[in-house]
């Protein structure tokens, strides 16, 4: 009996010593038998050899060396098919799973697995399929939410331009139909055209971004930077513009010499879009934005990394929402009746992601919502 571990190819190698050595013993039994059936004895003496070849002719003796190898070649016969049938077996076996997966796939059914449990030379081409069948069902899911998100963009690009472009519509009518009849008023007019202007420019521009950040062909300048210095300056130069707009920053924990590898500019990008985002969505007159930096390990506990928290005391979101978050154009708030293109965290998160980090929200126990970057240290510099 074969060992269930035994791979195909030990098999063949103990099969084809079997059917030597059943083929020396078949052929002296068989020898045997013949001696004992025409010579009356299995062991016959030189003197009864003798004897036989004096009493039988030479077409006698032929005769019978012939019915011996006849006899011999039926059971070898006999013996080879069953171990052919047997090593057949051996080897189609694993082909049925084979060939039900394969027609499974067929069917677009990416989530069949193949239970082959020994592990002969089957084994590696079963764990292949495998693989390539949960390749191809997370290929199947991608496109799937790639193909919602491109209904999302389309929606959200045509509402987020259907607004300024309506605004623009109304004050050129009423500029033609003469409802802006003073100076005061076509100035009023102009200005919101301008304004509406330049809101469309702005979401055509980070559509713009987006794309190029989507198809990895955004170019980015990545240097060593202090991210606590680069976050400082950065907050220092738009403070008081967020504090005209309702919006109060507080730098609460900002530790020296953790160093990143990082686009600048396009980390400053990251920031603005969060902030930006508290701003819009602010639930008190006046929001207030904590920000934070540390330095702790990952969860495989082996590189450091740098934590930049910013935490504020808006509405924040329902927890199931905080992994669609980043997603292009996501929204929370489902009339969209809020100002921006929604595109602003998707961005964050491409070029987070981009930069070899992490970006995602969590929900503070005390309210509001926390953003996390995660960056890994510079070199494997320690916090």
């Amino acid at each position: 009996m074969y060992h269930e571990d035994m791979t195909i190819k030990r098999r063949l190698l103990f099969s084809n010593i079997r059917m030597i050595v059943l083929s020396f013993i078949t052929f002296g039994f068989t020898v045997r038998m013949v001696a004992s059936l025409f010579f009356g004895t299995d062991k016959p003496s030189p003197q009864t050899i003798e004897r036989i070849r004096e009493s039988y002719s030479q077409n006698n003796l032929m005769t019978i060396w012939l019915l011996v190898f006849a006899i011999f070649l039926i059971v070898i016969s006999i013996i080879n098919n069953f171990y052919t049938h047997r090593m057949t077996k051996r080897i189609i076996q694993p082909l049925e799973p084979l060939n039900r997966g394969v027609h499974q796939i067929h069917d677009n059914n990416f989530s069949y697995r193949i239970e082959y449990k020994e592990t002969d030379e089957f084994r590696p081409v079963c764990d292949a399929f495998d693989e390539m069948a949960a390749k191809l069902e997370a290929s199947t899911v991608q496109k799937k939410k790639d193909e919602f998100n491109r209904r999302e963009l389309i929606a959200g690009i045509s509402h987020d331009l259907r607004t300024p472009i309506t605004s623009i519509k109304g004050c050129i009518e009423g500029i033609e139909t003469g409802v802006a009849a003073t100076p005061e008023m076509k100035e009023k007019y102009l200005a919101i055209i301008k304004n509406k202007t330049a809101d469309m420019e702005h979401i055509i521009e980070q559509l713009f971004l987006f794309s190029k950040l989507d198809m990895d062909e955004f170019p980015l300048s990545m240097r060593r930077t202090d991210i606590s210095l680069a976050v400082s300056d950065m907050i220092e130069d738009s403070i008081s513009e967020y504090e005209r707009r309702g919006l109060s920053i507080r730098l609460s924990e900002m530790p020296k010499n953790i160093h990143i590898n990082a686009d600048v500019q396009m980390f400053r990008n990251v920031i603005i879009n969060i902030l930006e985002n508290s701003v819009k969505y602010k639930a008190k007159e006046r929001g207030q934005m904590e920000i934070s930096i540390t330095g702790r390990l990952t969860d495989a506990g082996t590189d450091d990394c740098a934590l930049l928290r910013m935490t504020d005391n808006g509405p924040g979101v329902q927890e199931n929402m905080l992994p669609k978050l980043f997603d292009v154009f996501y929204r929370t708030d489902p009339s969209r009746n809020k100002q921006g293109s929604g595109l602003g965290l998707a961005i964050s998160g491409k070029i987070i992601e981009r930069m070899g980090g992490k970006i995602f929200a969590e929900l503070p126990a005390e309210g509001g919502l926390a953003v996390i970057i995660q960056m890994p240290l510079a070199h494997g510099e320690k916090a």
